[in-house]
């Protein structure tokens, strides 16, 4: 509400110019107004409130003496340059002055006609200016006001676009005659995006385009913008978390340019399977972890996870890919893994990785059969024991882990893993029957306990010098009986 007490100061003939001084940084603007009408107010003052309020400086009495007095102070040319009141024939006359804060006065009056604009860019930098030494600042309050002014044609915002700096960038967003053209290729640099979403002339395209930027502020300015569309509220209420976004509109967010949008679509709780195969083999470091996380990840996602995470591992250095080799460990723990998954992380070469894909209940029995012809120093005795504990691998890849495991020069691990063959319910005859000869008590006792044991094998075994293992034998020829 206005202060009646503060605005009638400012406007009464009579006040101090002390008072007046405090009362031209009043936070109301009708004081300041009033402020800037004043006769009284000192000239210096007027000169701050001009950029606010051009016209009320000019419709100051006090104005008319101070152009009889003195017409070629920078007090009265300023003031004339910024007011819509001035004629075309003193903006003319003031725009060749050599004073850089009157000319861009000038070239911000929205009076001020476009061929006296269309000069002011065409003859560059003005004279008061040393070419040689001249910063982006000599250029930039000029141009910018050039590019602010609605009188500025689209050929020069375009003139104006192809150099200028970022700050004239900006003007040329923000005004309502930048052609499609410009604002299309503005909308691709996020730094504009405030800019173009001040523009009151902005399509709706570009808007939905604003609408999924991380910053409330611009969201805001894109939900108030008279160009909104249901697309771009839509978008935005998906920004926010707010229920109802559609399954089109989820795909078409997929392919947003922004990270962050395919981050919230990743994770989001209706994004269909198809689409996070899509995600799954996005560019962004953290996008395919979000979509192989979601709910609705099929083994597609899965597969096309593992290959991204092998391909990452390759592209770091090695000691960065510490990572990637976790996350594969964390991938072999689920229980909707395929063996494409696992044929892609086979690649990853990772120690590690290979003992957890010999160890998986979910590996094949033709990759378990590939497994068992790697050679040391890349993989150890335990990863072919590993494989010797997978209840999926093949006797033939058994034949070769009993040969493996007995040119280990551990006798501990031998008899563990001879332990194991022998227990294994794909372990082929011939070498039950060598295992069951061995000079070990446990390796005898397991054949004895392997469903696939020959009864003339466990009869044998029946008249063992060891109890342990005779009984064992005894106990199954008896539940075959």
């Amino acid at each position: 509400m206005l202060d009646d007490n503060d605005f009638a100061l400012a406007s009464a003939v009579d006040t101090s110019v002390v008072v007046l001084e405090k009362l031209s940084l009043h936070p109301q603007p009708e004081v300041r107004h009033a402020v800037a009408r004043n006769p009284n107010t000192p000239t210096e003052v007027l000169l701050k409130l001009g950029k606010e309020f051009p016209d009320a400086i000019t419709a100051n009495p006090i104005f008319n003496l101070l152009l009889l007095e003195n017409p070629e102070s920078h007090f009265v040319r300023l003031s004339l340059a910024r007011s819509t009141t001035t004629s075309e024939s003193a903006i003319a006359q003031l725009s060749k002055i050599e004073d850089k804060e009157i000319l861009c006065a000038v070239a911000g009056n929205p009076k001020t006609p476009l061929h006296i604009l269309e000069r002011l860019v065409v003859e560059g930098p003005p004279l008061f200016c040393d070419h040689e030494n001249a910063d982006e600042s000599d250029f930039d309050g000029l141009f910018t006001a050039i590019a602010q002014n609605l009188n500025t044609s689209e050929s020069l915002l375009l003139q104006l676009a192809e150099d200028g700096s970022w700050n004239i960038k900006i003007a040329i967003a923000e005004n309502p005659k930048t052609p499609l053209s410009l604002l299309n290729k503005f909308a691709d640099w996020r730094s504009m995006h405030k800019a173009i979403a001040r523009n009151p002339q902005v399509p709706s395209a570009i808007l939905e385009k604003l609408a999924g930027e991380n910053q409330k502020e611009i969201r805001d300015l894109v939900k108030n913008h008279p160009n909104v569309s249901e697309t771009a509220i839509a978008i935005i209420n998906f920004i926010e978390g707010k229920p109802g976004t559609s399954i089109d509109l989820i795909e078409r967010l997929a392919s947003d340019r922004r990270v962050s949008v395919r981050r919230l679509v990743a994770t989001h709780p209706s994004t269909p399977a198809k689409v996070l195969e899509k995600l799954a083999q996005d560019t962004d470091e953290d996008v395919p972890f979000k979509a192989a996380s979601n709910p609705n990840a099929t083994s597609t996602v899965l597969e096309f996870f593992a290959e991204f995470l092998v391909k990452q591992h390759q592209r770091v250095s090695r000691s960065n890919q510490i990572f990637y080799k976790r996350s594969a460990l964390e991938l072999l723990e689920r229980s909707d893994i395929t063996p494409k998954v696992l044929e892609n992380l086979l690649q990853m070469n990772e120690y590690f990785v290979l003992e957890a894909i010999a160890s998986s209940l979910k590996t094949p029995p033709t990759m378990l059969l590939a497994l068992t012809d790697y050679q040391p120093p890349f993989v150890s005795i335990d990863f072919f024991i590993n494989l010797a504990e997978n209840p999926n691998t093949p006797s033939e890849g058994l034949e070769k882990l009993y040969l493996k495991i007995n040119q280990t020069q551990y006798p501990n691990k031998i008899i563990y893993g001879l332990s194991v063959i022998a227990a294994h319910p794909n372990t082929p005859v011939h070498l039950l029957e060598q295992l069951a000869v061995h000079s070990r008590d446990g390796i005898r006792a397991e054949v004895a306990t392997n469903v696939n044991t020959p009864i003339a094998i466990l009869e044998r075994l029946s008249n063992d010098s060891q109890d342990g293992v005779s009984s064992v034998a005894k106990h199954a020829l008896k539940a075959r009986a």
